[in-house]
């Protein structure tokens, strides 16, 4: 449960003190203390919920909030019996430690205010033991919806159905999603007119970025549910989190292996027959065709963290490491099935989009190739990878038939040659542009994609023939170059590409 939980509910009264940007914290217990320091007692994420008795004086209040902030508390709950309120130095403290806090009203105690916290926050024994005792996400699932009564299903931010007990319509499936990269849990979304109302329940995680986290779908309206239908979707939301650190611990020790024979190979120190084997070991057959994929999503741990997920979500077996400052996939299986991954990642890729944040993000994928050739594709998809970079989108995927072009060239190159290429081509008529107030780029852009037309780039920039030459001449005069020959127009062609990159 979030702190907002508690702020919502209308039996508690809860009154805010400070801190409503920060009501989406998880209260992962509840302590009651009147001790001026209790950090030993304390293991973080608590709300500590105390009568105040240790306040003698003003200074009290900075050592006592100083501690909590110091242990990890989610927040503080004031009582107010003593006191009558929560004194002003008290809410100060907290406001300059970033602590969150609460005045709990007389009419309500603290073993009540903590008993409904331990019964919304503490896991069902009876799941809890299943997962203990081996059993799958589809059996956990199956005794959660047997307790709600209705259908349930986990997915993942890229479009996976992790497990579920029944078929999910399509519309509902794609609804949850932007539901969920789009607003706060638990919520209600309602797919259509002809489909029923479903309630989105967080599970609890650190995963960044968002895009790769897992969350709960169950059918209803959050707004009909009571405690224990709010229990049971906490509960299994709990659950859920330690089945995902179950399969992300199988995922890490799977590419551990890959990871270091793919650094070997690409470094020139292992053979192709060492990889091999190494597939082997992580349950792939080296002797079936593969494609490989690299993505960039931030650094190279949420880079992993977003791969497994989408390639999860296509259904193919695969493999993941970390590798250079990103991500790599192998995918492994039958040429025809291996053909539709492009459009299956483009899929994906669009549905995880919402997810992303701030965050860009670039996939590269190779052609085809059997698993003698892996070190070329692993090369062919970081050339993909690194011209899905250039390109202006905020998810981009490239496929290795598209590095038939100058692009790749322009991927392939350094980013500090870029940046220097750019800078000696085009910062002398930046700089003009900037001083005169004119549009010489501009004039130059389209005259190049005019294929050097005196009349059709005229027509475009709505000038006069000769008010186009005389520009023309112009900037061959600031440049230095003549723009009559091809390879200055090649050369100019080029940098207007760079150009158009996107800020770092």
């Amino acid at each position: 449960m979030q702190l907002n939980d508690l702020l919502a509910d209308p039996e508690l009264g809860l009154v805010l003190l400070g801190g409503a940007d920060q009501m989406d914290r998880p209260v992962r217990g509840v302590y009651i203390t009147d001790l001026l320091d209790p950090r030993r007692y304390l293991h973080g994420g608590e709300l500590v919920l105390s009568g105040l008795v240790w306040r003698n004086d003003p200074s009290d209040s900075e050592k006592f909030v100083a501690a909590l902030a110091d242990a990890g508390v989610v927040a503080l709950a004031a009582g107010t019996a003593r006191l009558g309120h929560a004194p002003p130095d008290l809410v100060e403290a907290c406001r300059r430690h970033g602590l969150p806090a609460f005045e709990v009203p007389l009419t309500v105690s603290f073993n009540a205010l903590a008993d409904r916290i331990q019964r919304r926050s503490a896991p069902r024994r009876e799941l809890v033991s299943a997962v203990a005792s081996g059993a799958d996400l589809d059996r956990v699932l199956r005794m959660a919806a047997d307790e709600l009564g209705t259908d349930c299903w986990v997915l993942s931010a890229a479009g996976w159905i992790v497990g579920g007990t029944g078929e999910l319509p399509e519309a509902t499936r794609c609804a949850a999603l932007r539901a969920f990269a789009t607003g706060r849990l638990p919520r209600t979304v309602r797919p259509g007119e002809s489909g029923d109302a479903c309630v989105l329940w967080p599970v609890e995680s650190e995963t960044e970025p968002p895009a790769a986290r897992w969350f709960v779908l169950a059918r209803g309206d959050v707004a009909d549910w009571g405690d224990e239908e709010e229990s049971i979707a906490t509960d299994l939301g709990t659950v859920v989190a330690l089945v995902r650190a179950q399969v992300e611990e199988a995922r890490r020790i799977a590419g551990r292996s890959v990871e270091a024979a793919l650094r070997r190979l690409l470094d020139g120190t292992s053979t192709q027959a060492e990889v091999a084997a190494r597939l082997e070991t992580a349950g792939l057959p080296a002797d079936e065709p593969l494609r490989a994929v690299a993505l960039s999503a931030g650094d190279p741990a949420e880079s992993t963290l977003l791969l497994r997920e989408v390639a999860a979500a296509t259904g193919m077996a695969s493999v993941t490491a970390p590798l250079g400052d990103g991500a790599t996939a192998l995918f492994v299986d039958g040429e025809a099935h291996l053909a539709e991954l492009d459009a299956r990642l483009r899929r994906i890729v669009a549905e995880t989009e919402p997810g992303l944040g701030q965050r860009r993000l670039a996939v590269g994928v190779s052609d085809i190739s059997p698993a003698t050739a892996l070190r070329g594709a692993l090369e062919e998809a970081g050339y993909a990878r690194r011209l899905a970079q250039q390109r202006r989108g905020r998810a981009e995927v490239v496929v290795a038939a598209e590095l038939a072009s100058h692009e790749v060239l322009l991927a392939s190159a350094p980013d500090e040659l870029r940046r220097s290429y750019r800078q000696r081509l085009l910062a002398d008529l930046i700089e003009y542009d900037s001083a005169h107030n004119s549009d010489l780029l501009r004039t130059l852009r389209v005259f190049l994609d005019c294929s050097g037309s005196w009349s059709r780039c005229a027509k475009r920039l709505h000038v006069h023939v000769n008010t186009l030459r005389y520009r023309i001449q112009r900037i061959e005069e600031i440049t230095g170059r003549d723009l009559a020959e091809f390879p200055s127009r090649v050369d100019f062609y080029l940098a207007l590409e760079l150009d158009r990159e996107p800020a770092d």
